[in-house]
């Protein structure tokens, strides 16, 4: 297979493509390719477990981003305290003791690969903090045309030292399996007597929760305002029509407080995963970011090494709160009611057992195949459902998470 040859600003756009998963695709005609690791790295005043992403990009026809192994990671202080890095197999290399960026003190990354190259970040510190004051949810039209929930945030630094900030969420919500039943159907004979029963079962949910993360960059600035206010800032729109919002819903808000060369490099970044058109106005070095090499100074790096104060709030509300006595949103999937029969028209197929055995259907109830009310051309034993539609484990987990609260 002979290999797609790409310039740098092509590697750019695979970088967006891998980090945020929302870019077009998008084709260049140019005979140089350059690969390039990609560092990501962002540690905060929260004494936790830190982490450092590296991967390296490749050819588009080969692969796109592989996560890099066996790199010696470490992060520095300026009093010479060293917070090493442990590989976690997946580009990711997360700090082996908890720590927390200490406020006045600068931080510097060092990465050495397993081909023996190293790289150095520029001295970074936390430039200020600011707390957020409120986050809240409002049923609004989005550009008068699209009914749903906007989550606002309010901050602000009577300091007025804050001025560029960068938020992240985690939201996690609630669903119900609108066909679930308590019971499995399992295959107790193989093919060819294709004997199929239906059986109590621990492992289905009614109930589950899952959890999704913001993926695309969310800045604010307020060096144009008369005061270090953040006010009605909208972090999240949600259609009214989302089922994550049909039941409970929780979005837990990161905002952090960044320097002017962390926000403007993330909002390059931002424009850049947003617009195709401007990946053919991009020149080589126009995505530098602190990070470089020490063998070789030419060589492109893309990322950008970060210290930033960080402060958190979270939201709940029930779909009934914003939108009382009104039709619930569609569940995720379409769910309506199957009876696979137990063999085909053919008598060479056996619907019902491959549908069980390869998890296409949730169990409901027995059928009464002799009234027959749903009028199935063809129908067996059992009244079943689309997996999911009668366990919930199929979209999420019924471990209640640890913050929940009805």
């Amino acid at each position: 297979m002979k290999l797609l040859k790409l310039t740098y600003k092509t590697f750019v756009l695979v970088f967006l493509s891998v980090l945020f998963g929302c870019t077009e695709p998008f084709q260049f005609e140019d005979p140089v390719f350059e690969s390039a690791l990609v560092i990501e790295a962002t540690i905060t005043d929260e004494d936790k477990i830190q982490s450092v992403h590296i991967s390296r990009s490749f050819p588009l026809d080969t692969v796109a981003a592989k996560g890099e192994r066996g790199a010696l990671v470490e992060i520095t202080d300026e009093t010479g305290r060293v917070f090493g890095f442990d590989d976690n197999g997946n580009g990711t290399y997360s700090s082996r003791m908890a720590f927390a960026a200490q406020n006045g003190r600068s931080y510097q990354l060092s990465v050495r690969t397993s081909y023996g190259k190293s790289y150095q970040s520029e001295t970074v510190s936390i430039r200020a903090s600011s707390t957020i004051d409120e986050i809240y949810a409002v049923r609004e039209f989005k550009d008068d045309l699209e009914e749903g929930v906007f989550i606002y945030v309010d901050s602000y630094d009577a300091s007025n030292n804050s001025l560029y900030y960068r938020y992240e969420y985690e939201e996690t919500y609630k669903i119900i399996a609108p066909f679930y039943s308590g019971f499995e159907a399992f295959v107790f004979s193989p093919l060819p007597s294709t004997s199929v029963g239906f059986r109590a079962s621990d492992s289905v949910g009614q109930v589950c929760y899952a959890t999704d993360n913001s993926r695309r960059i969310i800045q604010t600035t307020t060096t144009n305002l008369g005061e270090d206010r953040v006010s009605r800032f909208a972090v999240r729109f949600i259609n009214r029509e989302n089922y994550i919002i049909s039941h409970r819903y929780s979005i837990l808000v990161k905002q952090y407080v960044q320097s002017r060369e962390a926000f403007s490099y993330y909002k390059t970044l931002a424009t850049l995963s947003g617009s195709e058109s401007l990946f053919s106005q991009i020149q080589t070095g126009f995505l530098d970011g602190n990070i470089s090499s020490q063998q070789d100074s030419s060589e492109k790096i893309i990322g950008f090494f970060e210290v930033a104060s960080v402060t958190e709030k979270r939201l709940f509300f029930d779909y009934e709160d914003l939108f009382p006595g009104e039709a619930l949103p569609d569940y995720i999937i379409n769910c309506q009611f199957l009876s696979p029969p137990l063999i085909g028209l053919s008598g060479q197929t056996f619907p019902l057992y491959d549908a069980v055995y390869f998890g296409f259907v949730d169990f409901y109830d027995e059928y009464d195949t002799e009234r027959n009310p749903l009028n199935f051309g063809q129908y067996g034993p059992y009244l079943m459902t689309p997996a999911g539609c009668g366990d919930c484990t199929k979209f999420g987990s019924r471990t209640v998470p640890s913050f929940w609260t009805e």
